[in-house]
């Protein structure tokens, strides 16, 4: 099995931290595109956590700059943040600091595949964004790693790369070729140009019963989200004079990508979201 680098990534993500997460695009559409990726990511997890004041001990791998990790702290849940780049922990660090939440989080540097972490030890297991898709051919031992360090029956929550939309993607850009090698291996690059494994649903299915734990639900997010931002405006009747306004509706997008990402529509969202549990 091969994976991506530990020491390029590790130099990226430290290339980037001091801007990671830091001011909102201006385009309106990009603003609402991550508002959405957002809620549909934080919403099923939200879900999981004990409503009778529990605190639980969370792992964020992978956390980055500690954007859902901080959420797990405001819960009230003590977090154990994990990443493999020195800057993006000092970047969390500076978030747990500024929300005085110091008090409930641990950094670890660390790999999402091999670790250093004991059996059993999380009530509950996040890791989002491209760190199992970092893991190029090695994701199984990534998703193995994850499943083991948490406690049996408990949550599991995976955020990977879509293969179906990199191959789109390359197609949109007049890239052909490229689109048909990430359609046969699902190699492709993440934003800051380093090498990703794209998924399909089955590699999926199987990474997580061979990681012994139960798959409850894979979908997709956001779902088809700038061609349904053109159909609704089209559908609301804007005018030049007065155009649709979008940040408005963004009550009503959400609404509509919740039910979208539920509906079977996983292959069409940018990326997935695996909702396991380790079996008892």
């Amino acid at each position: 099995m091969t994976s991506a680098d530990p020491q390029s990534l590790k130099r990226r993500y430290d290339e980037v931290s001091p801007k990671y997460d830091q001011g909102a695009p201006d385009a309106m559409a990009i603003k609402l595109f991550w508002l959405t990726y957002e809620h549909l990511t934080w919403k099923p997890v939200e879900a999981l956590l004990p409503k009778d004041g529990t605190a639980w001990r969370v792992l964020d791998a992978g956390g980055g700059g500690g954007k859902f990790g901080t959420r797990f702290a405001e819960a009230g849940h003590h977090v154990t943040v994990l990443d493999i780049s020195p800057g993006m922990l000092d970047g969390a660090r500076a978030q747990f600091a500024a929300k005085g939440l110091l008090d409930r989080v641990t950094f670890v540097e660390g790999n999402v595949a091999a670790l250093e972490l004991p059996d059993a030890a999380f009530d509950l297991v996040f890791c989002e964004g491209d760190p199992v898709s970092y893991c190029l051919d090695a994701y199984p031992r990534a998703v193995k790693e994850l499943v083991r360090v948490a406690k049996p029956g408990a949550p599991v929550v995976l955020g990977v790369d879509n293969r179906y939309e990199a191959f789109s993607g390359y197609l949109k850009l007049g890239k052909p070729q490229e689109a048909f090698r990430t359609l046969h291996d699902g190699r492709t690059t993440c934003p800051y140009g380093l090498p990703v494994h794209a998924f399909t649903v089955r590699e999926l299915e199987r990474a997580v019963a061979e990681a012994g734990a139960e798959l409850l639900e894979i979908f997709g997010k956001p779902v088809m989200f700038f061609d349904m931002l053109k159909a609704m405006a089209a559908a609301q009747g804007g005018t030049a004079e007065k155009p649709w306004d979008a940040w408005a509706a963004r009550e009503e997008i959400l609404a509509l990508q919740e039910k979208l990402a539920h509906e079977g529509f996983a292959v069409l969202g940018q990326h997935f979201q695996v909702m396991a549990r380790r079996k008892a």
